[in-house]
């Protein structure tokens, strides 16, 4: 089994980081430009195995941490990392208050996450002057390329996709859902607003782009954005006709085969539970 840390090259100067200590669950990307700059730096937990993987690059500065949502298994780690590597830290203005002080954030992950929070780890907190508010279309000279902000709201209203402009990357972080054994699967946790998450993902599908970086994990074509598109609005109607998760499960089984890849007690298949209940409960 591959450890945590492992590192794939997705293109010149660009880096996926294998970031959690169980293998294939979370992508951290480092792009590694004279503006050098972290995306999703995910959990406390594995704060490490990115630095360690800096470390072997001989990095011991970033100018940048991009943090696509606040939710911890993106955000998690980012005050962490950005203390010991002097970086300010990029957030939605919305998420800018829940990264400098993380308490309500870390208490509502225990609600929803349970156990699993604790395996994540607490964020730390950071002063806000450490914080970039940033707005949509905002853009960030590395150099050789220009990282360009696009807000992306429907997962969650404090959602910041990235485009890697000339390498036509995008970083769209949990906006086009998970890609788990060649499939695309949708994630809409609670509060999950549908209309937001489809325009956003029309949105994408306009940009010049040739490579899909997701967090839950690795890269894709862009092909992916409209299977998640498709997908998405497959669940959302079967959804309108459910009560209960279980209800919901048994339901979108009927229609759609490629939910029996997720095997039950895998972290993707609780990723699956926690979209069926923001499913039941999304805005339309």
């Amino acid at each position: 089994m591959r450890k945590g840390g492992v590192s794939v090259k997705v293109a010149e100067k660009v880096y996926l980081i294998d970031s959690f200590a169980v293998p294939g669950i979370f992508s951290t990307y480092f792009l590694d430009f004279d503006t050098k700059v972290l995306i999703d730096p995910c959990v406390v937990s594995g704060a490490n195995i990115i630095l360690d993987f800096l470390s072997k690059l001989k990095v011991s500065k970033l100018d940048y941490i991009a943090v696509t949502h606040v939710h911890i298994d993106h955000g998690g780690g980012a005050a962490t990392i950005a203390k010991k590597t002097n970086a300010k830290i990029l957030a939605h203005p919305k998420g800018l208050k829940h990264i400098a002080n993380p308490e309500k954030l870390w208490a509502a992950s225990k609600a929803v996450l349970g156990e699993l929070a604790e395996i994540y780890g607490k964020p730390e907190s950071i002063e806000e002057e450490k914080i970039i508010p940033v707005e949509d279309g905002q853009s960030f000279d590395l150099g050789d390329d220009e990282l360009v902000a696009i807000h992306a709201p429907g997962h969650a209203p404090h959602m910041v996709a990235y485009l890697l402009k000339r390498r036509k990357i995008l970083f769209p972080s949990d906006a086009v859902g998970m890609i788990y054994k060649g499939h695309v699967f949708p994630l809409t946790p609670p509060p999950f607003d549908f209309t937001k998450a489809l325009e956003t993902l029309e949105k994408f599908e306009k940009l010049d782009v040739e490579i899909v970086a997701l967090t839950h994990f690795g890269v894709a074509t862009k092909d992916c954005i409209g299977e998640a598109k498709k997908r998405l609005k497959l669940w959302f109607e079967v959804a309108k006709e459910a009560k209960t998760i279980e209800e919901l499960d048994s339901k979108l089984k009927e229609v759609d085969e490629a939910i029996a890849a997720l095997e039950k007690g895998s972290y993707f298949y609780s990723f699956y539970l926690t979209s069926l209940n923001g499913l039941l409960s999304a805005k339309s």
